[in-house]
């Protein structure tokens, strides 16, 4: 009988062990992680006064203008532009590669000049471009007062970057001193807009 119990607890201890092992990995985990394409940019300084750098902020017909720190008729370097002749930066927090496009809307106000869409100017319309650092100046873009090309194309997620602004003046002379202005609150800002690549 003895014999016959031991026996049984044996068997029974040998089928216990192999299924003990077939229940022992089961399950697996697996980590995920979902990243938005997250679109975020942000740009200062948030003005400009043409001729407004170093000059003094008055502008005169058939004259070229830069938003350039080093002089407001002064050229970025046409092959290439450096981030010192930029004024503005924009801070990207982007998550995936962005395009940049920049609208250059009509003045409002004095003369009320219009942006002849061709980046030169004529009578009564002045011309726009856009640079951003390390641009040649083969790549600024006309900018429009809509539907511009973009101004810089496949920026990196999380990447920041400096541009700036040419202003070409109308070629013909005013009709009064009264600025003339692009405003947020005259609704048509200059506006720098970025898009997924």
């Amino acid at each position: 009988m003895r014999k016959t119990l031991i026996a049984i607890l044996m068997a029974v201890a040998l089928a216990v062990v192999p299924a003990a092992g077939v229940f022992a990995a089961t399950s697996q985990d697996v980590e995920i992680t979902a990243t938005p394409a997250y679109i975020s940019i942000s740009n200062a300084p948030g003005t400009w006064i043409i001729n407004g750098i170093l000059g003094s902020g008055v502008i005169d017909t058939d004259t070229l203008y830069y938003s350039n720190p080093l002089g407001d008729t002064t050229s970025p370097t046409v092959g290439g532009a450096l981030a010192t002749e930029c004024r503005f930066t924009i801070t990207n927090a982007s998550t995936v590669a962005i395009d940049l496009t920049v609208v250059f809307p009509d003045h409002i106000g004095g003369d009320a000049s219009t942006n002849s869409n061709t980046g030169s100017n004529g009578a009564t319309s002045f011309g726009a471009r856009t640079y951003f650092t390390g641009q040649t100046s083969a790549e600024w873009v006309v900018a429009q007062n809509a539907g511009s090309s973009v101004g810089y194309d496949g920026l990196a997620a999380t990447t920041d970057i400096k541009w700036g602004l040419i202003y070409e003046s109308q070629s013909d002379a005013w009709t009064g001193g009264t600025a003339m202005t692009n405003t947020v609150a005259g609704g048509n800002p200059v506006t720098i807009t970025a898009t997924i690549d």
